[in-house]
């Protein structure tokens, strides 16, 4: 399965090897923006640069012009983030698997957008993540299993007014059929504990985000 890397004009947190070491040769590489500044200091080539093109710099911009690199411009005057025009325009080109890259950062209120952008464009076949080198973050309205994490640190923020009949196991603390509620914090910093660990509720939405304890240079495969 395909997989899309999108790089966005937040903060890119941490080592560049980290990212470089993220992608693989067959992930479709997409820049929003001043994403296309972070891809030309990794020394990493896109394949396509969408938005309006007012946060990319004279000297990235006449770079990659002169490059084999499809460009889209968006007006500058839109109802949508050039975030979420890349998002579904991935998701309608069929991509089930994208990582967001500086989503987080320099604006408070492009985080939190970028962040409500993984509950807003949800479809149960599609995995969209926001990824650095100390968290991941994505949104679940389904059981999920948790692989290769074992130490981490992870908050489970329910989205809905109530998420329903929640089991944890293979965490620090385990749970038994409890509800979580909208505005409260029963969910923040658990440990994972077991390679393999489970998330089970009934019904509502999780934005579950796994803190690294120790800045990685690779994701765990």
């Amino acid at each position: 399965m395909k997989r899309a890397i999108l790089f966005v004009n937040g903060e890119l947190r941490g080592k560049d090897r980290f990212y470089q070491n993220y992608i693989t040769k067959d992930d479709f590489i997409v820049c929003a923006d001043g994403g296309a500044e972070y891809t030309y200091q990794l020394g990493i080539e896109p394949d396509l640069i969408l938005g309006d093109l007012d946060s990319i710099s004279s000297k990235v911009f006449e770079y990659y012009r002169n490059q084999n690199i499809d460009w889209q411009q968006y007006p500058a005057k839109k109802d949508k983030t050039d975030t979420q025009l890349i998002l579904e325009k991935l998701i309608d080109r069929g991509y089930k698997q994208i990582i967001i890259f500086a989503a987080l950062g320099k604006r408070l209120d492009h985080s939190l957008g970028n962040i409500y952008l993984l509950e807003g464009l949800y479809q149960s076949d599609v995995t969209i993540k926001l990824v650095s080198p100390k968290e991941i973050m994505e949104v679940i309205k389904d059981n999920k299993l948790v692989k290769n994490q074992v130490n981490q640190t992870i908050s489970l923020l329910p989205l809905t007014e109530k998420v329903t009949n929640v089991y944890l196991s293979g965490f620090k603390y385990e749970l038994n059929g409890t509800t979580f509620h909208r505005g409260t914090t029963l969910g923040l910093s658990n440990v994972i504990c077991n390679a393999r660990a489970s998330i089970k509720f009934d019904n509502g939405a999780f934005l579950i985000i796994i803190n690294k304890n120790q800045e990685v240079e690779a994701p765990s495969k």
